[in-house]
Order: C-alpha cells, then structure tokens, then sequence
C-alpha cells in the first residue's frame, strides 16, 4: 500500500483471528497461529512467519474463523484440505507422515492409502517451506490416481499459495469435475478465478463451495469482498500487455494514461526482473479507480494512495499522465509481487516494505537526525514487532516503521551487500523464520542487528 504522505507500504490484512503475545509486552496480529514445537508459525494474508516460541507468552484464538480473512485481500490462505487418512491410522495414528512410514505404507501395496499418505505429505511440507517437496508428492499422488479429486484439489490449492493461478485453475477446474460435490474444490477454483480477473466466475463457485459447506467461515468472507468487488466492478472494461491485463472504469481513465501505465509498469517489470532475478509466472493484474470507488472496493484507510493485495489498485482520478510520483507508486506496489513470489510469501513486512521502497528508489538517508533522535530516545519499533502487519498503528507510528524498514533495509544492503538480501531471501522461501536467515546470512539476531544499526545511527 502507498501511503499519500510518500511513505509507502502494504496493507496486508485488516481482521485477525488469532492474537499472539510476547514476552516483551507486545502482540503480533494474525490470520492464524500454530505452536510448531520449538517455534510458532503465523500467517498474514499469503505471507507466512515464524518467531521462537521462547518469545511467546501466549495465543488468543478468536471464536470464529471468519475473522481470518481480510475483507480487502482475497489472499491464498484457505485452510489445508481435510484428507480421509482412515487407511492410514494403523500406520501414522497421529496422522503425521514420515520417511519411514512412507516406505511402510508403499511397501503394503494399497494404491489408496500410499495416494492419501502422499497428499497429507505434501501438506505437511508445504506447511514447513519445502515448496517443490510438496509439489513432488502431489504430482506423484495424481499419478497413481488420476481421478482423484481430492488430489486434484490439493494440487491446486499448493499452485495457489506458490502463485500459481493460471496452472492452478486447470487443476481446480479437473477437479470440480472429477469431485463435484466438493466444496473445498469449488472454493479453490473460485480462488483460481479471482486470482486470474475472472471475478464473475469467482463469485459463481464461491456461491456453489456455499452451497454444499454452509458453515464455511473463509467461504462467507470471501463472498462478501467478492460480491463487493463483482459489483463495483461489473461494467469495467479490459486492457493488456506482455505482462499485466488492466481492468478500468469506462471512460474514467483517458487511452494515453491508459497506455502510459501499462508502458510504465512494463519498464519497472524488466528492471525488477533484473534486479531481482526471478520472472513472475502469471500475467499481473492491474485494476484503475476513481478516487471513491478505490475506496468502496478495497475498504482501504483514506491515507492510501495504492496497495497491492495480489492485484495492483490504483486510484488514478484527475490524472492525464503518468507523473514522477505513480510511477514510483506503480514500481513499489509492483514491487511487492515479486518479492512474494521470491520467498514464497513469508516475507516478513520490514523487509518487504523496506525493500518496495528501496527499489522506487527511495533512500533513508533524508530520515537520518529524525531516526536518530527516535533510537536515542527509545522510541524505535523493535523489528521483531515489525514481522506482521503495520495496520495497528497510528500514523505517527506507521511512519516510523516504514522509515525503520527503509533503513534497516538500506544498512544491510550497503554494510553486507544487495546479495545477502537476496540470500535472506532465499532463506525465508525454504521456510526459515526471519531471525534464522540473518543468523545464516550476515550472522546476526535482531537484538544485534537492532544494537548494530544503532551504532551506526551515531
């Protein structure tokens, strides 16, 4: 999300389910929460982290699942399928699957059970950043049964949360077929829909998971954004590059702005393809406003000028042109994308806001006798409270973190190089938690990288 102020930033999620307090006094807000055993794994929209459980004082849990879902942000946190594992209860009676009980299963010759035990496999690896893993065992599941919906489903929902969409709606659409009375099917297949601009289509299958899983909470949310959406939306037209289809409202959004846009963002893609190495799978979905009903769709604070929320918004009411200022809005939403995809969304929000306004370019370095009063008077946001979502905040202290995000990010770049942070990174795809990378990459915790920037504030 941009901030109107020149600060800019992301919202990633507005309501949360679970609310997890630390030792030091301070919570983090979540869509959920889960003890791992020696730590706890949190998610926020597509974005997952995770902090030692020695932190942790504890979880409040919400009475109601629907909170999790963000009525701006349609994000791919549907909750994992619930497999039959049945067959597999003499075997892994706690339903977790391990090398050895893999083997023990194949080796028993029931086609069925080793095809359940690879699906919850993949679930449990995907739930500990081992991405390809996951997707290994789900195309060897499909393999042994081809028609099982099931699979189809849960192959379809990993390609979700890898984003994925266009590969995953086949996969959803097989599975809808093969399994229809399904709900989970239908509800990722609407997922698929929203995610490829589809949102007509969404809508319908978000109807259908209804239908047959009335009690669903996520299905109930995503009804409500989506029916919101579907109708502010339905007389939009459509526009495209190599890169992005771009969605406006009529008359409201001139051809050469038009045009301009999908010029500009193009440059910014093949600068950012550039300066982080990895090329988006999916063309990227751009949707232009007027000023009013930016806000009616997204519900977003009226400080806003842009956000992304897997599609880039942006308000563009008395624009002719694209001016300096969109075009660094444009290139740090755009921004955001990549760098979900870089660490398969568990990127924690400093660095993912440090590093959007890095690449507009912005620099801290205006910030530098401000910043430096706030650390000398104790008043700086402790990073580790900055993992999770900036919305709590008032402005005053929304713009310190942004700030404190730009600067930590720029101060590793140049203390260790712009390739650690990407070494970071890569980390955090593989399912490492914030603190875990920077001890592996520039071997510091938080506290010593707190104490070391600190230093160098003076």
């Amino acid at each position: 999300m941009h901030f109107r102020s020149a600060i800019c930033f992301c919202l990633l999620s507005c309501a949360w389910a679970d609310t997890i307090h630390l030792k030091n006094g301070r919570t983090i807000q979540a869509d959920s929460a889960r003890d791992t055993g020696d730590r706890v794994e949190y998610d926020i929209g597509d974005d997952k982290y995770a902090i030692p459980k020695s932190s942790v004082d504890h979880i409040d849990t919400a009475a109601s699942a629907a909170a999790a879902i963000a009525n701006t942000h349609l994000a791919a946190n549907v909750a994992a399928p619930k497999i039959d594992s049945g067959r597999l209860s003499g075997v892994a009676p706690d339903g977790k699957i391990t090398p050895a009980r893999l083997a023990k299963i194949e080796a028993g010759g029931d086609k069925s059970a080793l095809t359940s035990a690879l699906i919850v496999l993949a679930i449990q690896e995907q739930q500990h950043g081992k991405i390809d893993d996951a997707l290994s065992h789900m195309e060897r599941a499909l393999s042994l049964e081809p028609d099982n919906g099931d699979a189809a489903a849960t192959y379809a929902w990993l390609l979700l949360k890898q984003d994925r969409a266009s590969l995953a709606q086949s996969f959803a659409e097989d599975a809808v077929h093969k399994s229809p009375d399904s709900a989970f099917a239908h509800k990722i297949l609407a997922l698929a829909y929203y995610k490829n601009d589809r949102i007509q289509d969404a809508l319908a299958e978000f109807k259908k998971a209804k239908e047959l899983g009335p009690n669903d909470p996520e299905v109930d949310a995503y009804l409500k954004a989506v029916s919101r959406q579907a109708k502010a939306e339905a007389d939009f037209r459509n526009d495209a590059s190599t890169h992005f289809n771009m969605r406006y409202e009529g008359d409201k959004a001139s051809p050469k702005l038009r045009e301009q846009i999908l010029l500009t963002l193009e440059r910014h893609f093949d600068d950012l393809v550039s300066t982080m190495g990895l090329l988006p799978r999916d063309p990227i979905a751009v949707v232009l406003y007027t000023n009013q009903t930016y806000f009616d769709v997204t519900l977003a604070p009226s400080w806003t000028a842009a956000l992304n929320d897997g599609k880039l918004r942006i308000p563009i009411e008395g624009l002719t042109s694209v001016t300096p200022d969109l075009s660094r809005v444009l290139k740090h939403e755009l921004a955001h994308s990549f760098i979900r995809q870089a660490t398969n969304g568990r990127c924690p929000v400093w660095l993912n806001e440090g590093l959007a306004q890095l690449v507009e370019p912005q620099s801290a370095a205006k910030y530098r006798i401000p910043l430096s009063n706030v650390f000398q008077n104790g008043k700086q946001t402790p990073l580790q409270s900055m993992e999770g979502s900036f919305i709590g905040l008032d402005s005053n202290q929304a713009a310190i973190a942004y700030i404190e995000s730009l600067a930590y990010v720029e101060y590793i770049r140049d203390a260790y190089g712009m390739n650690r942070i990407a070494d970071i990174m890569r980390n955090l795809s593989e399912g490492q938690s914030t603190e875990e990378s920077l001890k592996s990459v520039i071997h510091d915790d938080y506290s010593q990288l707190e104490e070391e920037f600190a230093r160098h504030l003076r």
